[in-house]
């Protein structure tokens, strides 16, 4: 592998620090060793390499397609089969030979026809009731490759069809239930991604979790288990469990936990602001004068006492009261932040009982005051962000107040008040909001100033 030109830029900086006395000379060839051993990032070659290997991937699934008919069922295997071991022993020959763009295209192309080789077993045996079931093989088979290799790019499959595996048995109707197969292959595959370093890979793990917790409450709120705020509710609490457990986890540096933190966070904000759609669907059709005399509507929207939302959010509420109290006692700094996702977390936690409490006559109030508490939280996460420096809290703020603002506009204002006088106000309100944030962060910087 050659000096990269970070390196060399490197190289030269240590001299001149090594000068002017602000590095030892003892600690140069250290840095220089850390440097050198880290991962680096992909190079023109090793990309084109890369999608060479993507492109002949397709061509041997081409090839194998158009002459499907003339060709054997051994031979078919066969050739497959030979064609990955070829890629795997190539790709062996090209790292011993320091030549790994090559070396990763090959291990790339070897796990690609691997998947096509399972797609051709299953095909010849018919097994149709298990088709989704690929992906999951294809998955293993490709993490395991990327942990013998080791691979960034084969990881990246590995990690794609894991989570096209949850996204697909979602939908199959021959699955016997939740994948649970997929979170040891979930925790393997993002142990090694924070081992290689692969935030490409992080991301598209976080992708797969939170579409697999998705589906696991899914499936479990049907046959009415589970009322439409009821099922918001306990994903919003599932996410936010996690997302405060990778947030911890996250502040001790561990490496990829970040993304996961912004995938949960991005996920509890989308769920609460679509919480409201519900109890908007069930004003408009009470406003067309469709009565609900046996509040049986009413109930599909809020349910009732049942014990089967108690216990499930029960759960994921226990695990984020424990986590957020243990990771104020880690960072400090996260003490800003825990009162108002403290009063959050309950609102959600018993928003579905005060809704069946008050029924339906009172879908405007709950309106309102939920609109209200989506706007606070925007407010605070502007502000946490602005505080902390973490520009991504900080714009998930912002795009909830901007989405929230628009929503009140289509769903309460739209027939009283003109377009451009809402905008008007919209404006002058995020002008206020960001001078507001300014003047924040010019008093927080004396009593940084008086800490330090």
């Amino acid at each position: 592998m050659g000096i990269t030109r970070y390196q060399k830029r490197l190289t030269k900086d240590l001299d001149r620090w090594i000068g002017h006395g602000l590095v030892t000379r003892e600690s140069r060839k250290a840095i220089l060793d850390d440097v050198a051993s880290t991962p680096s990032g992909w190079t023109a070659s090793g990309a084109l390499a890369i999608l060479g290997s993507v492109l002949l991937a397709l061509a041997a699934l081409s090839f194998v397609a158009a002459n499907w008919a003339e060709l054997g069922d051994s031979l078919r295997l066969g050739l497959v089969f030979v064609s990955i071991w070829g890629c795997f022993l190539g790709a062996g020959r090209a790292f011993s030979t320091s030549h790994p763009a090559i070396g990763h295209s090959l291990t790339l192309l070897g796990a690609a026809l691997f998947g096509i080789g399972i797609v051709l077993i299953a095909q010849i045996f018919n097994m149709s009731s298990w088709r989704y079931s690929v992906f999951g093989i294809w998955a293993a088979g490709a993490l395991i490759t990327a942990l013998l290799t080791p691979s960034r790019p084969v990881l990246i499959l590995a990690a794609t069809l894991g989570s096209a595996w949850v996204w697909a048995e979602g939908f199959n109707t021959y699955a016997p239930g939740i994948i649970w197969g997929y979170l040891p292959l979930w925790l393997i595959s993002l142990a090694a991604a924070s081992r290689m370093r692969s935030l490409v890979s992080v991301n598209l793990l976080s992708v797969g979790l939170y579409v697999w917790i998705g589906f696991l409450l899914w499936d479990y709120a049907q046959n009415d288990r589970l009322s439409a705020l009821q099922l918001s509710s306990a994903l919003i609490l599932a996410c936010a469990a996690t997302a405060i457990a990778f947030a911890a986890l996250r502040d001790r540096e561990w490496f990829g936990f970040g993304a996961l933190t912004n995938w949960g966070t991005s996920l509890v904000l989308t769920t609460g602001f679509f919480a409201q759609y519900p109890l908007a669907q069930y004003e408009n059709w009470a406003r067309h004068g469709v009565g609900d005399e046996s509040g049986e509507r009413w109930k599909e929207v809020a349910g009732g006492g049942n014990s089967d939302y108690w216990w499930l959010a029960g759960i994921f509420g226990l695990v984020f009261a424990i986590t957020l109290a243990w990771r104020m006692t880690r960072e400090p700094a996260s003490r800003a932040l825990a009162l108002p996702a403290s009063m959050a977390a309950a609102l959600v936690f018993f928003l579905p009982s005060l809704a069946a409490f008050l029924g339906g006559e009172a879908v405007l109030i709950l309106r309102i005051g939920l609109g209200i508490a989506i706007i606070a939280v925007a407010i605070s996460l502007i502000l946490y962000g602005s505080r902390e420096g973490r520009r991504f809290t900080g714009g998930l703020g912002i795009a909830l107040f901007v989405g929230e603002a628009l929503y009140i506009y289509g769903e309460t204002f739209g027939d009283l008040l003109d377009t451009s006088l809402f905008f008007l106000v919209g404006g002058l309100l995020l002008f206020g909001l960001s001078v507001a944030v300014l003047r924040f962060q010019k008093r927080l910087s004396p009593e940084k100033e008086a800490r330090s």
